[in-house]
């Protein structure tokens, strides 16, 4: 191996163990276990997975376009009553790529599903687990946001929130802005890697653990 592999994969492992013993003190640190995070996109099962907690909800392994998730979090007990079918719409958007599914009015891309019955069948199985008592939402400027989504997102009625941007938003105190993509017309994917030798992910930027021990909407973050 040459000196410069062998400096790369040194680092690289530095790191991995690093972030081995961040995990495990986070995952030590959680005392609220029995939460269900409500995301727009696969963020929450990935923070599941981190903690080693069951997901205890069905938006995993799928996203939703902003305004849509929105409208999810309105009217939650009525969509959680629904059952995902085949999208036979015409849309041509980002994300069109996927295949698609409809949850009544609502578009669903099934980024991490063979097929819309194994969507259906995980949905119906994680809405039992929702504890409605123990809510937190999490949503990003991506997916055709807009300002107004995020404002939508802000005003909504719940104590526990979080929107992640790539840009401050000092107006809407739910936002949580993550750096990286100031240069960028949206935030890149919060679950990506910062770096392609460096084991920390945007999202590692916000403190889940703390979030979900005390709950909280409103974000002072130093400029």
């Amino acid at each position: 191996m040459e000196k410069c592999q062998l400096r790369v994969f040194i680092r690289r492992f530095d790191f991995t163990l690093e972030m081995f013993f961040i995990i495990k003190k986070q995952r030590n640190s959680l005392r609220n276990s029995n939460f269900s995070l409500i995301t727009s996109d696969c963020t929450g099962g990935c923070v599941a997975k981190d903690l080693r907690v069951r997901m205890n909800s069905p938006t995993r392994n799928f996203y939703f376009n902003a305004d849509d998730y929105i409208k999810f979090c309105k009217n939650l007990d009525y969509y959680l009553t629904l059952q995902p079918e085949l999208y036979t719409g015409n849309y041509s958007g980002e994300g069109s790529e996927y295949l698609m599914a409809s949850l009544g009015d609502l578009k669903m891309f099934l980024v991490h599903y063979l097929s819309v019955e194994q969507c259906r069948d995980e949905w119906i199985r994680r809405r039992e687990r929702v504890n409605k008592d123990n809510l937190f939402f999490v949503m990003n400027d991506r997916n055709y946001c807009t300002e107004e989504d995020i404002k939508a997102f802000d005003e909504l009625p719940y104590d526990n929130k979080v929107c992640f941007t790539h840009i401050r938003y000092p107006q809407y105190k739910s936002t949580y802005y993550i750096s990286g993509s100031e240069k960028d017309d949206y935030l890149k994917s919060v679950m990506d890697y910062v770096h392609q030798w460096w084991i920390k992910r945007y999202y590692d930027q916000f403190d889940f653990v703390t979030w979900l021990n005390n709950g909280g909407s409103e974000w002072t973050q130093s400029l």
